[in-house]
C-alpha cells in the first residue's frame, strides 16, 4: 500500500528525543530512514534507562522504521562515506548544537553543494540564531525559559516540571510538519531550502499568557489545578488519592452537575451562583465537589453518574492504565509495536507502545521495528562503494578508537 514518504530517502543525523521523533514519524510515513550514529555506543537515546536485555526502552520507539548505520564523523573516512550518501539524500535532519556540523563540512552552506534540492532540517535547543544559540540545552531547560514551569504547580508552591518531554515532542512534530511544509514546495518549485526548529519556540508559541502579560501588565502565574477564568474546571481530589477532571465551563452544566451530586441549594449559594461569581470563589467550589467526592471508595462511580449526566469529566489515569484502555487499543493508539532484533531474540518479540495518532484514509502509517546498532553497516555501506572486507576494516578501526578512550 502506498505511503506518503515512499521512495523519499532521509539521513538521520540526531540524538536524545525531538530529532529521532522527527525521524521516526517519516519512517513511519513511508520514508527510507538512514539513522547515522557513533560506533560501539550509538545516538545519546542509546544511553537512557530503564534499559532492558542491554536495549534502552526508549529506542525500541524512537529508533522505529529506521536503518541504523556507524560512521565516526571525526574520520575523514566518515565524512567522505557520508557526502556520498548525501547525493542521494532528499532531507537531511541533525540535532546538534550549531556549528557542529559545519565543522564536520556537513552544514547546510557545504551540502548545498553536493546536493542543491536538499530538505535541510537543523533541530536545536534555543536555534541557529540569538544571544542563547550556542548554549547547551535540554527540554527541561526549555520548560524553565518559556515560562511553562512557572504557570505549572500550586500556587503556594515552587515551579513544578511538566512530566512527559513536551518541549522535545513539540519540536519533533513542527520539525515534521515544516519537512512535509518544505518538501511541498519543493514538489511545485524544486527548491529545497533550510529549516531552523527550536525546542524554546515551540514552547513558547504555547504560551497563550504572553499576549495577556503584555495587556495586563501583570504576570500570570501557575494556578494550581484549576482554571483562573472559568469555574468548575480542574482536578477534584476523592479517596486514596484517587482524582477526577471536570468540566462544567457554563450554567446549564453548573446546574446539571449541582443536580446530581444532590447540592442544588448550596450550588445557588450568592458567592458561586454564576460564573463570574465561582472564579472569585474557587476554593468554596473546592469543597462542595470534593466534600461530595470523598463518598466513594471508587471515583469511578462519581464520574459515571456525572458523565450519565452530560457533564464532562474524566478520572485521572496512571500510565500503565493506558495499556489496557478501550478505546486507546480500539483507535490503535496503544499498538504491539516490534522490538529490535537484539531485545526479540532474547524472548520480548513486542512492546505495547504509542502507536500512530493521526489517521490517514489513503495513506495509513505503519510502523516498524527499531534496529540494532549498526544492523544495517553492510547493507548500505557496501551500496557506496565499500567492499566487506573495508566496511569490517572501518568497524574495528572506529571501535578500537572508542574502546581506547
Amino acid at each position: 500500500m502506498s505511503r506518503i514518504f515512499d521512495d523519499i530517502n532521509v539521513l538521520d543525523f540526531t540524538n536524545n528525543v525531538a530529532g529521532p521523533a522527527c525521524a521516526s514519524m517519516m519512517a513511519d510515513h513511508g520514508a527510507n530512514v538512514i539513522k547515522i550514529e557513533r560506533p560501539v555506543v550509538g545516538g545519546d537515546e542509546r544511553q537512557f534507562n530503564p534499559r532492558i536485555n542491554g536495549v534502552a526502552v526508549q529506542v525500541w520507539w524512537l529508533g522505529r522504521g529506521k536503518k541504523s548505520v556507524e560512521l565516526a564523523l571525526d574520520d575523514p573516512d566518515g565524512i567522505e562515506i557520508v557526502k556520498k550518501m548525501v547525493k542521494d539524500a532528499d532531507i537531511i535532519i541533525e540535532s546538534f548544537r550549531p556549528g557542529i556540523m559545519k565543522k564536520f563540512g556537513l552544514d547546510y552552506s557545504s551540502i548545498v553543494m553536493i546536493n542543491p534540492q536538499v530538505v535541510y532540517c537543523s533541530i536545536s535547543a534555543y536555534g541557529q540564531s540569538g544571544p542563547y544559540a550556542n548554549k547547551p540545552g535540554y527540554d527541561v531547560i526549555a520548560q524553565a525559559l518559556s515560562g511553562f514551569m512557572d504557570m505549572t504547580g500550586d500556587p503556594n508552591g515552587p515551579p513544578t516540571k511538566i512530566g512527559p518531554a513536551v518541549g522535545d515532542y513539540t519540536a519533533a512534530l513542527n520539525a515534521f510538519g515544516s519537512i512535509a511544509a518544505a518538501m511541498y514546495h519543493k514538489l511545485k518549485t524544486g527548491e529545497g531550502q533550510y529549516i531552523d526548529v527550536s525546542i524554546l519556540d515551540g514552547l513558547v508559541e504555547y504560551n497563550s499568557s504572553i499576549e495577556v502579560c503584555d495587556a495586563a501588565k501583570k504576570n500570570v502565574t501557575r494556578n494550581g489545578n484549576h482554571m483562573a477564568t472559568i469555574c468548575p474546571y480542574g482536578i477534584y481530589n476523592g479517596k486514596k488519592q484517587q482524582a477526577l477532571v471536570i468540566a462544567a465551563p457554563n450554567e446549564k452544566l453548573w446546574k446539571i452537575l449541582c443536580a446530581v451530586m444532590g447540592k442544588e441549594e448550596e450550588g445557588n449559594h450568592p458567592d458561586i451562583v454564576t460564573q463570574d461569581k465561582r472564579v472569585m470563589h474557587i476554593p468554596q467550589v473546592v469543597e462542595l465537589i470534593e466534600g461530595w467526592l470523598y463518598q466513594f471508595d471508587d471515583i469511578q462511580e462519581a464520574a459515571d453518574l456525572i458523565e450519565k449526566a452530560g457533564v464532562p469529566c474524566a478520572k485521572v489515569k496512571q500510565t500503565r492504565e493506558l495499556i489496557t484502555d478501550v478505546h486507546l487499543v480500539g483507535r490503535g493508539m496503544i499498538i504491539d509495536l516490534p522490538t529490535p532484533p537484539g531485545v526479540a531474540t532474547k524472548g520480548i518479540p513486542t512492546v505495547k507502545a504509542r502507536g500512530p495518532w493521526v489517521k490517514f484514509s489513503k495513506t495509513p502509517v505503519e510502523f516498524v521495528g527499531a534496529a540494532d546498532l549498526g544492523q544495517h553497516n553492510m547493507e548500505v555501506l557496501t551500496k557506496y562503494g565499500l567492499t566487506e572486507k573495508e566496511v569490517d576494516a572501518l568497524e574495528k578501526k572506529w571501535r578500537d578508537k572508542v574502546l581506547e578512550k
